[in-house]
């Protein structure tokens, strides 16, 4: 049951490292819901991790990379221990995980430490041994779409990891094959102009025609991230699998469809974007902002173990 009070909460994670969606979603989602939020990496020794959640005495701790942290099995093993003896105090434990695998990493019961995972994805996390919850990704609160600034001025943006081996092999080979149908036309980013993208999601939103999305069909439920972070910021995004977006937005007037690994069907939906962008950016801003931001996110992760 929700306290006559602001919650107190902690997130440990990798928060240090790499810019990442959930753990400034959490933060930015607790905060505009009046509760009171910190966050400790998960690369600091375990006695000073122990000593910020006293300190923050949490109802709730979030876990990112709670069991795949870096350092290894010898560090999961520690903060799964600091999370039971918090949640015997009766704090509960949000874990996440948001990664495209079939498999379980780490399949151990984590019951004794862990109330709920949620999960961007509806592959089998019952070797886990707890409440296995849907939660996709969302976009962060902007109260406005921005204005274009002149560094994303293009007509077809991809911001995301390319590598060349691994599960980015098959995107980062589609995103060069646009590369070079597109030339100059296309940004890709990282680029040494601009190292991440997250922060500056508003500005190529607005200034992009369009930004590149990709889905993974074959990873059940799985939602790139984009789906909600581009629409949401005023942005026109194309998406392949469909189906799986359309659980959410509607093609057409929240996102515009093109046919996976087909360069001639991402050039028709950058054209379409173009002709049509004004209306669709303006329904998927207005759309988005008021059912799939960190704040009804959170809000969601929150009833799940509180109410």
């Amino acid at each position: 049951m929700m306290p006559a009070r602001p919650l107190r909460s902690v997130l440990i994670g990798d928060t240090d490292h790499y810019p990442s969606e959930y753990i400034f979603g959490v933060a930015q989602g607790m905060a505009l819901l009046g509760h009171w939020h910190t966050a400790v990496s998960v690369r600091n020794d375990i006695d000073v991790i122990e000593r910020r959640v006293e300190q923050t005495a949490p109802d709730v701790i979030w876990g990112h990379m709670l069991l795949w942290p870096p350092g290894g099995p010898d560090v999961a093993a520690a903060l799964l221990d600091l999370c039971r003896r918090w949640r015997q105090r009766g704090t509960r434990v949000i874990m996440h995980d948001g990664d495209a695998r079939e498999s379980t990493r780490y399949p151990t019961d984590i019951s004794d430490s862990v109330d709920v995972v949620l999960c961007n994805h509806m592959a089998d996390r019952s070797a886990w041994n707890i409440r296995q919850v849907r939660w996709p990704y969302f976009a962060f609160v902007q109260p406005r779409p921005s204005v274009s600034a002149g560094m994303f001025l293009c007509s077809l943006a991809f911001a995301g990891r390319l590598s060349t081996a691994g599960i980015y092999a098959e995107r980062t080979a589609f995103v060069f094959e646009l590369k070079k149908r597109l030339g100059s036309r296309m940004l890709v980013f990282p680029n040494p102009d601009c190292r991440h993208t997250l922060m500056r999601t508003p500005e190529l939103a607005a200034s992009a025609d369009a930004v590149l999305g990709y889905g993974r069909p074959e990873s059940p439920g799985w939602l790139d991230v984009r789906v909600f972070q581009y629409p949401g910021a005023g942005g026109v995004l194309l998406y392949d699998d469909v189906e799986r977006a359309g659980e959410f937005l509607t093609p057409w007037r929240h996102f515009v469809p093109y046919q996976r690994h087909d360069v001639d069907s991402v050039m028709l939906a950058v054209q379409f974007a173009k002709e049509h962008g004004a209306a669709i950016r303006h329904e998927a801003f207005q759309f988005v902002q008021e059912r799939h931001t960190s704040v009804q996110r959170v809000e969601q992760a929150l009833a799940e173990v509180l109410s």
